[in-house]
């Protein structure tokens, strides 16, 4: 990662903690990792990220599903803008991520194009209340049989929070990250289910 990206997510991360969750940018293998656990996907399905922040992840989801429209989804306005600047063939929203079905209306796809969800943001230190919301949002915009891919740096803590709908997979503990992560696969359910 270049310095200047590091500088300024470590800005962003002492100025906006809550929101950033983390002390430094992802790793390279981090995001390699969240990258494959989406699984194969078809040309011109949309790959949404929840809270790309420095763009790590992003670049990995582009470089691994080249024909696939990636969806950035940022709240923190300076990541935003930076992502939109440095990765032009990425769609960038600034918004919430409690509101996919709106962000994906918008830039023009459908929820049968989504493949998969795959999230950085810092469920485990966010109000509960919007957890359930970006959950819901999640649910909204994926078919059955579709992934949601998170990454966490406490499986135990998660596992109070493990999504409504959603099947746990297999996960993946990431030693090359700063702190070492989990990458935690989900696929969700039918509705009956």
């Amino acid at each position: 990662m270049p310095v200047r990206q590091a500088i300024h997510f470590l800005g962003q991360a002492a100025t906006h903690f809550r929101q950033t969750g983390a002390i430094a940018p992802s790793s390279r293998r981090l995001a390699r990792e969240l990258a494959l656990a989406v699984g194969d996907i078809s040309p011109g399905s949309v790959v949404i990220e929840l809270g790309p922040g420095s763009g790590i992840v992003t670049e990995a989801l582009r470089g691994h599903h080249p024909h696939a429209t990636v969806l950035a989804v940022e709240n923190n306005p300076s990541f935003a803008r930076r992502l939109s600047d440095r990765l032009p063939t990425v769609r960038v929203v600034e918004g919430c991520a409690s509101a996919l079905p709106e962000h994906l209306r918008r830039i023009g796809h459908e929820r049968g194009q989504v493949a998969a969800v795959v999230s950085g943001l810092p469920l485990l230190s966010l109000p509960p209340d919007l957890v359930v919301r970006i959950f819901d949002s999640v649910r909204d915009v994926l078919l059955p049989g579709r992934r949601f891919v998170q990454f966490t740096y406490s499986a135990r803590a998660f596992r109070r929070l493990s999504p409504a709908g959603f099947r746990p997979e297999r996960h993946r503990r990431v030693w090359f990250n700063v702190p070492p992560a989990v990458v935690l696969p989900f696929t969700r359910l039918d509705g009956a289910a």
